[in-house]
């Protein structure tokens, strides 16, 4: 079965470090596509959040190996 991680961060660069992180821990996992960032939409959080409040995402799509449905 697909399963689905949402990878946030503050602007495209750490958006990728965090999914090289992710991915790095979980090298269990087969990977079955990595999206492009996107540009999450804006909100009151990110107006008054300044910095540090996530703006992009990335989508990865995963099967556990060796688990079955």
């Amino acid at each position: 079965m697909t399963q689905q991680h949402i990878i946030l961060g503050r602007d495209r660069t750490d958006a990728e470090v965090q999914r090289d992180r992710w991915l790095a821990e979980h090298p269990e996992l087969k990977i079955l596509q990595v999206h492009s960032p996107t540009r999450e939409p804006p909100t009151w959080l990110t107006r008054l959040g300044g910095h540090n409040v996530p703006r992009v995402s990335i989508k990865v799509e995963y099967e556990e190996v060796g688990r079955r449905a």
